[in-house]
C-alpha cells in the first residue's frame, strides 16, 4: 500500500509538470527510486531489528514516487518521435515491450532472490536475498537513468 501511495504521488506530479521537465523528470524518478532502494538495502543490512515498519516507510514510499514519476510520461517520451500513421503500431509495440518487461523482470527478481536463500526459511538468509534483490533492481534502475539519455528532450515533436 505505502509503494501504490508514493506511485500516486510520483505520478501525479509527472502528470502536472511533464511537459516542462520531460525527460528530466523521468530520469529524477529513476534516480529517486535507485536512491531509495539502496536506502532500503542498507538499512536492512543493519539488521533485523532496525527493520521496522516505522523505518521501512520512507524508502517504500519514495520507490515508489520514483516509480511513479518514470510511469506516466514513459509512454509520451519513447513514442515522441514515431510518425502518425505508424502511431497505433508503435503504441502496440510499447504495451507489449512493457508487459514482457514486467514478466521478465518479476521472474528474472525472484530468481535472484530463490538462487540466494535455495528455498531455505531462514530468516538471515532471506534478508540478504532481499538486500541482494534491491540492489540488483537498483542497479538496473540507475542502467535504466543511464538508457534515458536516448530519448528526446521533450515529449512532442520539437526534436532535441
Amino acid at each position: 500500500m505505502l509503494l501504490s501511495l508514493g506511485e500516486l504521488a510520483g505520478a501525479t506530479i509527472a502528470a502536472k509538470s511533464a511537459g516542462r521537465f520531460a525527460r528530466r523528470l523521468l530520469q529524477a524518478g529513476a534516480l529517486v527510486a535507485s536512491a531509495a532502494m539502496a536506502t532500503h538495502g542498507l538499512q536492512a543490512d543493519r539488521g533485523q531489528a532496525d527493520l521496522t515498519l516505522v523505518a521501512m516507510t520512507a524508502p517504500v514510499i519514495l520507490i515508489g514516487f520514483g516509480l511513479g514519476m518514470v510511469g506516466g510520461p514513459l509512454a509520451d517520451m519513447s513514442l515522441a518521435r514515431v510518425p502518425h500513421e505508424d502511431a497505433g503500431s508503435a503504441s502496440g509495440l510499447f504495451n507489449t515491450a512493457m508487459h514482457l518487461g514486467l514478466a521478465l523482470g518479476t521472474a528474472l527478481t525472484a530468481l535472484v532472490f530463490f538462487a540466494t536463500t535455495g528455498g531455505s526459511p531462514d530468516a538471515a538468509l532471506n534478508r540478504d536475498a532481499f538486500i541482494t534483490v534491491l540492489w540488483w533492481v537498483g542497479s538496473l534502475l540507475a542502467l535504466m537513468w543511464a538508457l534515458m539519455f536516448c530519448l528526446p528532450k521533450q515529449a512532442n515533436n520539437q526534436g532535441d
